[in-house]
């Protein structure tokens, strides 16, 4: 009988990494059983992406155990492999920390040019993650969560020219981190969560403002997360925020959380005037609002003049606020009057606040191009629908062929 011959066993290295490369990295370590030949050719795989729950263990309750394990198949990925080996994409994801020399050896094993995404997930928190975060010239893609109050410091210096999405959660940012910024000229993705000031980093040079001219040319999208509302009494975290926006300004879609609203809110005070640029390019915003801020949106109308597209996301007041001064909506009301609105999203909604009710009066009697209006209640509110549902349609609305959408939570949507 004539034997079998492993046809695919005899081709050359690089043919079989060429195959092994175009699976995912769970199902090229498998092809590790099937003879010495292919043993060790998976680990110079260069997309990895890996989590704590892809191991099975005898006791899957023993996180040391777990993570000790991860650690050690992690080592091996990184540190083992062909000299040539460039790791392109890398992933990794445990819900328990590492210690500073994992991080340090991790870094310095993937850090390197032809890296292009970055993506670290450690929910519990680890020693200092970032003290040998180095430049990289293909960096595309960086995405670093190390839990939300993690209180690491990222480096006050940083220089990856051809990123083009950052993601940072809870993450102390240095004053000189707007600046730092401006280094990335193809950022066109900025998603900032749980971060806060720090005033601590030791440096040579005064805080600088920044020109308003001094932006992301090809930003396209900023999320800008929670942050801490020391804002309100240190003007060093009131510059940094400043000077972010600035950089942000030629986005073209905005996500601004409560606590970027309020610093809105203070630069339109008389004792706290803040001289932001326009946002000529903003199509699209969404902000979590309380009512009574309701002179930031005629501040929003103003500084955005092409605005198309608005979503409000409303939160409760900590405070009972009494009716809106005649003046201030007659403002809201000139300003959107002069809006190119198209479309309005509004979720968290109840118009049985007199306040929210007052508001959204105004924006549906002024915007004259508005084509669709969509309104998502509130679980207080979605208790007596039909009543809402009632009220919203009974309110007038300057554009005729607008068409209004009620949504709200019964079990579904």
């Amino acid at each position: 009988m004539e034997k079998k011959v492993d046809r695919i066993s005899s081709l050359p290295d690089p043919l079989l990494e060429h195959v092994l490369f175009s699976i995912p990295i769970k199902e090229a370590a498998r092809t590790g059983i099937l003879s010495k030949r292919w043993k060790g050719l998976w680990v110079s795989h260069p997309y990895i992406s890996l989590s704590d729950n892809d191991l099975i263990d005898d006791d899957p309750d023993n996180w040391s155990i777990r993570n000790n394990k991860f650690i050690k198949i992690v080592d091996k990925l990184l540190l083992r492999r062909h000299e040539n080996a460039r790791i392109k994409k890398l992933q990794l994801s445990c819900r328990q920390g590492v210690e500073d020399a994992v991080f340090s050896r991790w870094y310095g094993a993937v850090l390197k040019d032809g890296l292009e995404e970055l993506d670290f997930n450690f929910g519990r928190f680890c020693e200092n993650p970032l003290s040998f975060l180095t430049p990289c010239s293909t960096l595309v893609t960086l995405k670093l969560y190390f839990g939300p109050v993690s209180g690491h410091k990222f480096p006050t210096s940083f220089d990856f020219p051809s990123l083009k999405s950052m993601h940072l959660n809870g993450f102390m940012l240095a004053n000189s981190f707007p600046e730092q910024l401006l280094k990335c000229q193809n950022l066109e993705n900025l998603f900032l969560s749980c971060f806060m000031f720090d005033n601590c980093f030791s440096t040579d040079q005064e805080q600088v403002e920044l020109d308003q001219q001094q932006v992301l040319p090809n930003l396209s999208h900023a999320q800008i997360g929670c942050c801490d509302y020391s804002f309100r009494g240190r003007n060093d975290a009131r510059l940094f925020l400043k000077n972010l926006i600035t950089v942000l300004s030629n986005a073209k879609a905005f996500d601004l959380s409560l606590s970027i609203i309020e610093y809105l809110y203070t630069c339109i005070e008389p004792s706290n005037p803040d001289q932001l640029p326009k946002f000529l390019n903003l199509k699209h915003i969404k902000i979590h609002f309380q009512a009574y801020q309701i002179a930031i949106m005629d501040y929003i109308f103003q500084k955005a003049p092409n605005l198309e597209s608005l979503h409000i996301e409303f939160d409760q007041p900590y405070f009972i606020v009494g009716d809106y001064n005649e003046s201030v909506l007659e403002q809201l009301r000139s300003s959107c009057s002069r809006s190119c609105l198209k479309v309005i999203r509004l979720t968290c909604l109840n118009i049985e606040d007199g306040l929210q009710l007052q508001f959204v009066r105004s924006l549906f009697e002024s915007a004259g191009c508005l084509e669709k209006i969509t309104a998502e209640l509130n679980k207080t509110a979605a208790k007596h629908p039909y009543v809402q549902c009632y009220k919203l349609s009974d309110l007038p609305r300057a554009s005729k062929s607008c068409a209004l959408e009620v949504k709200w939570h019964n079990g579904q949507w």
